[in-house]
């Protein structure tokens, strides 16, 4: 027997097939799921098979007949089972279902197959509600490539009418044992550390200030430097600011190079915000 399970998602339809499926199983339900292929248009598909001892020979033809005529109109096939043969015919039939992605899961694995039905849903109705940028990030270094990346972000900023900042973080200063750790209050005066980072930061704010004078644009552009692990700073920075988009500049890099990591890549891996890296050509000297 072929029954729909009720669903209440997008383009999804559930079936469940149980028993032995005949022609007459077949002549009832196909012309339902043709009627619900034209209503929704291309639809993800859960089969999912319970005491299922497979067709009869009508049957089989007339499935075979179906699947031709709809190859086009399956995007995602998720079988669900409990049975090695039932795994078999799955990977049997998928060089047939050329248009469509098919896998298989077993009954236990139910909540996974919806997961997989819906990831692609949910990833295509976040792209169809894709907002334009209104808060952009570049991370400077005032580094010419730094610059170079500036660029780009004024352009990308001016063209959303997004805020844009320019942050630096600063390294910060700290004392620890060869084994790693901090040292303890006593053994450091943590006044130096303080003075230490405070003159960093000073500094750094003096080179943002020329750095920012020296783009030369009329587009208001705030600045901030702060004092902490590069890394994490950046991308707690991104968070608490609710950033659309962080920017970096990088010098392009050749061979075994771009498979080193960096700051942006650890970004982009812990970020939800987009990333861009603006790269430049270094000159061959």
């Amino acid at each position: 027997m072929l029954q729909f399970i009720p669903v209440f998602d997008g383009n999804t339809i559930a079936v469940r097939a149980s028993g032995k499926l005949t022609l007459e199983d077949y002549q009832k339900f196909l012309p339902q799921l043709e009627t619900q292929i034209k209503r929704l248009g291309k639809i993800s598909l859960l089969f999912e098979f319970d005491n299922f001892s497979g067709w009869d020979v009508d049957a089989a033809i007339n499935d075979v007949k179906f699947g031709m005529k709809h190859l086009s109109d399956f995007d995602r096939i998720a079988m669900v089972g409990d049975k090695s043969w039932e795994h078999w015919m799955v990977l049997i039939a998928k060089p047939f279902l050329i248009s469509s992605e098919v896998r298989y899961f077993n009954r236990e694995n139910l909540q996974q197959a919806w997961d997989w039905l819906r990831e692609k849903q949910e990833f295509e109705k976040a792209v169809e509600q894709l907002q334009p940028y209104q808060n952009i990030v570049v991370a400077v270094d005032f580094s010419l490539y730094s610059k170079h990346a500036c660029k780009r972000a004024i352009e990308l900023a001016n063209y959303y009418q997004a805020s844009l900042t320019l942050l630096n973080v600063v390294p910060e200063v700290l004392a620890y044992t060869l084994y790693g750790d901090p040292v303890g209050y006593n053994v450091v005066d943590l006044d130096i550390i303080k003075d230490q980072n405070k003159k960093a930061i000073d500094a750094a704010q003096f080179q943002m200030k020329a750095f920012v004078n020296d783009l030369d644009t009329d587009f208001p552009i705030e600045s901030k430097v702060i004092c902490g692990e590069v890394n994490y700073s950046i991308v707690s920075f991104l968070e608490a600011q609710d950033v659309d988009l962080a920017i970096f500049g990088a010098k392009k890099k050749k061979g075994i190079n771009k498979l080193l990591g960096s700051v942006a890549h650890y970004v982009q891996n812990h970020s939800r915000c987009e990333i861009l890296i603006v790269p430049v050509q270094a000159p061959v000297f």
